[in-house]
C-alpha cells in the first residue's frame, strides 16, 4: 500500500541543521536531488537495495549510504524523501511513520531546490511532456552551461558530457530541471519557463480518465503559474496545440515548430526549423529562426529527427534567457545524448548495440526510425527487442503498439515488466506477439540471464546491424557488457 497523498503533501520546509535521508537513493533521480543537497551543505543519508555508480558518487561527495532497508538506518531527526513507488511496508517508512517523522515525495523537494525559500533560484526552467523531456533537458542544461549561465541541473539520466545527472549552480541564478507529468506532482511547480514539448497518454495507472485526465492536469498546471512566466508550446502536437489556444493571459505563450509551418499569425517569439536534413548517420540539420529573424544552423550529432526538433526547444529556452545563439548551437553539436536514450552500449559481431527507454509507440516509432535512418542506405538491418513495461499501458495503448514496430527488420518480444502491477487477462507479450503487425517478430521468454535473448541474437546478428533493446524495465541489462566473444 502506498503512502497517503496527505502524508506526502505536507508543506516542506529544509532547514540545513536537520540530515535528509532518502529511500531508495540510487534510483536517477533520487540520486540527483541527493547530491544537489550534498553541494548545498546538507547532512544527507540514504538507502537502496543495490549499489551502483550513483550511490558511489554520493558517497564520495560525504553522503551515508546503506545497502539495504533497515530503520535502524534513519536517523530520529531526519525528514525522509521518498519516490512514488516505495511503500510503507519499508521498514524506514515504518519507522519514521511510527516516530511521527515528516516523510515527503522527491517532487517536493525538487520544488523546494528550484524555488524555495532556502535553495531557490531566480530563473527556472522545468521541462515536461510525454516524450523528450530528459533529453530536453539534458540538452538546454549543457547548452545553457557551455554558454556561461552556470545553471543548476537535476534530470532523469546521466549527461555524458557533464559525467553527472545532477549539478548545483555557484550563484543559484538559473535551474533547469525535469518535471515529471507521470503521476500528477508537476501541480507541485511553478517554474518561470516552462517547455511543454508534446503530450498524449502514457500513464494509464495514474490517469485513469485518459488523455482528459491528462490535458485537465496540464491546464490546471498552467492556470497556477505566476503571472509573466512564460509556456512554451508544440504546435505540431495537437493536444499541446490546444492548450497553447487555451492559454491563459497572465502566461506568455512561445510556439515551437519542428518545420516550415507557419500561417503568419504566430506569436512574434515562435521558432521554428527551416530546411531540415539528413545529413548522415541518422542526424539532422536544419537553420533556426525566431519569425522572420534567422538565429542560425543547428547541427545535431544525435540520430533521428525528433531530436532536432529537442534542440530546438534548448535553442529557444536559451535565447529567451539571453544566451548566445552560436554557443547554443555548439553545445548542442557536442551533445552525445543521454543515458539509456539511443545510447551505443557496445558491440557484437561487429554490429552496433544500443540501448534505449522507449516505452510508449510514439517513442518506440521514434527510435526505430531513427536507428533505421542511421544505417545510412547501407545493409544492415534494425534488430529490435521490446519489453512491454506495464500491463496498464499496452492495455490502454494495445492498437498503437500493435503498428509501431515497422522500421524493425528483425523483432523480438519478451515478457512485461509488471512495475509491481498485477497481471491483466490477455495483456501477455506472447499474446501480443500474436497480434502485431509485423512479418518477422518472434516472442522470447525473458530469463534472469538473459541466455535466450542473447543467444536468440547472437544467431541473427550480421555486421553492419543495430541491434536494439528497448522498454523501462530491466531489459536494459541485455546488451550492455555483451561484446564478441
Amino acid at each position: 500500500m502506498s503512502l497517503s497523498v496527505e502524508t506526502l503533501n505536507k508543506p516542506l520546509n529544509l532547514d540545513k541543521a536537520q540530515p535528509v535521508h532518502f529511500v531508495g537513493v540510487g534510483g536517477i533521480g533520487m540520486s540527483g536531488l541527493a547530491k544537489v543537497l550534498l553541494e548545498s551543505g546538507f547532512r544527507v543519508s540514504g538507502s537502496d537495495v543495490a549499489e551502483s555508480a550513483y550511490t558511489q558518487e554520493l558517497v564520495a561527495l560525504g553522503g551515508q549510504i546503506f545497502i539495504g532497508h533497515a530503520a535502524s538506518q534513519v536517523p530520529e531527526s531526519a525528514l525522509l524523501i521518498v519516490s512514488s513507488s516505495i511503500d510503507r511496508q519499508n521498514p524506514e517508512i515504518a519507522v519514521a511513520l511510527e516516530r511521527g517523522q515528516e516523510i515527503h515525495h522527491r517532487s517536493g523537494l525538487l520544488r523546494e531546490i528550484m524555488q524555495g525559500a532556502l535553495l531557490g533560484h531566480e530563473t527556472t526552467i522545468g521541462i515536461t511532456g510525454t516524450h523528450g523531456k530528459t533529453t530536453i533537458t539534458g540538452m538546454s542544461g549543457l547548452a545553457l552551461h557551455k554558454a556561461g549561465l552556470d545553471p543548476t541541473i537535476v534530470v532523469g539520466g546521466k549527461m555524458p558530457l557533464l559525467k553527472t545527472n545532477a549539478q548545483l549552480g555557484a550563484d543559484r541564478k538559473y535551474a533547469v530541471a525535469e518535471l515529471d507529468e507521470s503521476d500528477g506532482t508537476i501541480l507541485q511547480y511553478q517554474p518561470t519557463l516552462s517547455v511543454v514539448a508534446n503530450l498524449e497518454l502514457d500513464h494509464a495507472d495514474h490517469y485513469t480518465n485518459g488523455l482528459q485526465g491528462l490535458l485537465d492536469t496540464f491546464r490546471t498546471y498552467i492556470q497556477a503559474l505566476k503571472p509573466g512566466s512564460k509556456v512554451f508550446y508544440n504546435v505540431t502536437c495537437p493536444n499541446t496545440k490546444q492548450l497553447a489556444e487555451q492559454n491563459p493571459a497572465h502566461v506568455e505563450a512561445i510556439l515551437l515548430a519542428p518545420g516550415d509551418v507557419f500561417t503568419g499569425q504566430e506569436s512574434q517569439t515562435t521558432y521554428w526549423l527551416k530546411n531540415a536534413r539528413h545529413y548522415g548517420k541518422g542526424c539532422y540539420q536544419a537553420y533556426v529562426y525566431r519569425n522572420a529573424k534567422m538565429l542560425g544552423e543547428l547541427n545535431m550529432s544525435v540520430p533521428g529527427k525528433h531530436n532536432l526538433f529537442n534542440g530546438l526547444c534548448a535553442v529557444a529556452v536559451g535565447d529567451q534567457l539571453g544566451a548566445d545563439f552560436d554557443e547554443l548551437a555548439e553545445a548542442l553539436q557536442a551533445f552525445t545524448g543521454m543515458g539509456r536514450r539511443f545510447e551505443k552500449v557496445g558491440e557484437l559481431n561487429h554490429a552496433l548495440l544500443v540501448d534505449d527507454y522507449a516505452h510508449h509507440p510514439s517513442e518506440v516509432l521514434a527510435t526505430l526510425k531513427a536507428a533505421k535512418e542511421s544505417l545510412h542506405g547501407g545493409n544492415g538491418r534494425v534488430v529490435a527487442v521490446f519489453q512491454p513495461h506495464r500491463y496498464s499501458r499496452l492495455q490502454a495503448l494495445w492498437n498503437e503498439f500493435l503498428t509501431c514496430f515497422v522500421d524493425a527488420d528483425l523483432l523480438y518480444l519478451t515478457d512485461v515488466y509488471a512495475a509491481h502491477e498485477p497481471v491483466i487477462p490477455g495483456m501477455t507479450a506472447d499474446a501480443f506477439a500474436q497480434k502485431v503487425s509485423h512479418p518477422n517478430v518472434r516472442y522470447v521468454p525473458l530469463t534472469s540471464d538473459f541466455d535466450r535473448l542473447r543467444a536468440e541474437l547472437k544467431a541473427v546478428v550480421q555486421p553492419g546491424d543495430v541491434v536494439l533493446s528497448m522498454g523501462a524495465g530491466n531489459i536494459t541489462k541485455l546488451l550492455r557488457n555483451w561484446q564478441d566473444s
